[in-house]
């Protein structure tokens, strides 16, 4: 009966191991993970300033990667400025044991140290927080253009531009409930992403800023030197973007409005907004609207480089206003993707100018042996046509739609907009777009833009309507689909047919602009 012995030993280890492991604080995979630590009691407004202590997190995984984390001082944990509390919060990319360890200059935080579990993903997790981070993943040998989610999609934008001040003072959007509603408004026409700026003293509408201060005057000073921060209203910027996470709406975070005053400690604000806001699976960073207005692009790009140093998870980031290939923006290390803002120059032309501008842009990449950016377009103009954001899809870059002023309306005054950009984006995410690749070269009679992956599948545009003729790949028999512009996202396609391979030519059903998605048939 000795091996019985043994097993109940083994089973007594067992169950300790297991009582232990247990006792640990156990989160998700890429759940937010909160860690509150106390430090000195402390005054938001007082001296020494607690917002200027040094408070950073290294985080370690079952694999034996680092993640060094900043924190920032949160006061009582409530909203108030007054308090001993200083948090860190952490998205972990891997399941299995994590430890970390806290580095200060405080004697009261620094060394803490302690482990969590973090286990698998629970099958109802909302929105972005079930694929994990959206991350660049394009290389000069793979090519890919587009963002792909750690444990998920690629990912095609269908964003929004306005209201910039979405965090600001329009009645319309001045209340926790009120810019819930919009998102909410958003994410069921099929917009996936929300252009907000996060700092405007001295720019458009003057009303956005992080720092502690009810005017911009009281901001400045607090914003420079002794910095010191907003608890309530950061606390309140975090619970909407959580709520666009489980929504599916990314936070395309503008970090300075144009013209906005930049007089401003840039290290110490990233550092705030990557402590506060990193942990979120789908945030990008832009360095600032209208860049040139108050940066040449090399010290654009070296704040970019400064961001990059401070974000532990490597967001994607782009800069403002650079429209055309610009080799040292190619050739930066330091950003992932465009954003374009173009005239009003409209018509058919405007739509043959974006799909073009997309092509220089991949071309040059190609050209220069870089990885290809992400072309974006934001704040895009003409505004609200269609035919313009279908021109970008088309040639493999991504669209963010600018609507008309004035903006302190509620998002339903720019209908039917939203509606269709929702709509193209379900014909696109109804092809794997992100193996196809620009070929407006087989195109042989008619105006067309045409995305495809030939022999196995064909996307189509056409902004004057039919009929086109496209070369399809021999061999195969393909199964034609047309899809209205004017769909929003709960459109079908419609008027099915297969056809042979060869010089195909189609005519869609109806008047006016139309595309077609053309599959090959087993």
């Amino acid at each position: 009966m000795r091996w019985l012995g043994s097993f109940i030993e083994m089973l007594l280890l067992l169950a300790a191991v297991a009582a232990s492991y247990g006792t640990e604080p156990r989160f998700a995979k890429w759940q937010r993970i909160e860690l509150a630590f106390h430090g000195p009691m402390s005054r938001g407004r007082g001296d020494p300033n607690p917002f200027m202590i040094r408070f950073d997190v290294r985080f370690a995984s079952p694999s034996g990667r680092e993640y060094m984390v900043p924190g920032f001082y949160n006061g009582d944990d409530h909203g108030g400025l007054d308090g001993n509390v200083w948090k860190v919060r952490f998205s972990a990319d891997e399941v299995g044991r994590w430890t970390y360890r806290t580095v200060s200059d405080a004697e009261e935080l620094d060394g803490h140290s302690g482990t969590l579990v973090v286990g698998e993903i629970p099958p109802d997790t909302a929105g972005f927080w079930k694929w994990g981070r959206l991350e660049a993943v394009g290389t000069p040998e793979n090519r890919i253009r587009y963002l792909k989610f750690r444990d998920g999609p690629y990912w095609l934008k269908a964003g929004c531009d306005d209201p910039e001040n979405f965090l600001g003072n329009y009645r319309y959007y001045d209340t926790p409930e009120k810019r819930q509603a919009a998102v909410d408004y958003l994410a069921a026409r099929g917009i996936n992403s929300l252009y907000v700026v996060l700092h405007n003293i001295g720019g458009d509408q003057n009303d956005v800023w992080p720092w502690l201060g009810r005017t911009p005057a009281e901001a400045k000073a607090h914003a420079a030197g002794s910095v010191r921060f907003d608890i309530a209203k950061l606390e309140e910027w975090d619970a909407l973007f959580q709520y666009m996470q489980a929504k599916g709406v990314a936070v395309h975070a503008v970090l300075e409005d144009d013209s906005a005053w930049t007089g401003y400690d840039h290290q110490r604000y990233y550092r705030e907004m990557v402590a506060r806001f990193g942990y979120l699976p789908a945030l990008l960073w832009n360095c600032g609207e209208e860049h040139n207005e108050n940066y040449s692009l090399v010290e654009a790009l070296d704040l970019m480089e400064q961001l990059g140093q401070i974000d532990p998870y490597r967001h994607p980031r782009g800069i403002h206003n650079v429209n055309l290939p610009t080799d040292i923006y190619i050739d930066s290390p330091y950003v992932d993707f465009t954003s374009i803002q173009t005239d009003n120059a409209g018509g058919a032309f405007a739509a043959v100018r974006h799909n073009g501008l997309v092509a220089q842009w991949l071309e040059r990449c190609a050209t220069r042996g870089r990885r290809m950016l992400v072309v974006s377009f934001d704040e895009a103009r003409p505004e609200e046509d269609r035919r313009c954001w279908w021109s970008v899809y088309m040639g493999g870059g991504v669209w963010e739609t600018h609507v008309r002023p004035p903006y302190d309306r509620p998002l339903s005054a720019w209908e039917p907009a939203w509606m269709q950009l929702g709509g193209a984006r379900v014909f696109m995410e109804s092809i794997p777009f992100w193996q196809m690749t620009p070929r407006n070269d087989l195109i042989r009679h008619g105006h067309a833009f045409c995305l495809a992956a030939p022999g196995q599948v064909y996307a189509l545009y056409l902004p004057l309507g039919g009929p086109v003729a496209v070369e399809l790949q021999n061999g195969s028999s393909y199964r034609v689909a047309w899809w209205n512009p004017a769909n929003d996202r709960h459109g079908r396609f419609e008027a099915e047919m297969t056809v042979a391979g060869g010089v195909q030519t189609l005519a869609p059903p109806g008047p006016g602009d139309w595309a077609v998605r053309l599959t090959r048939v087993d």
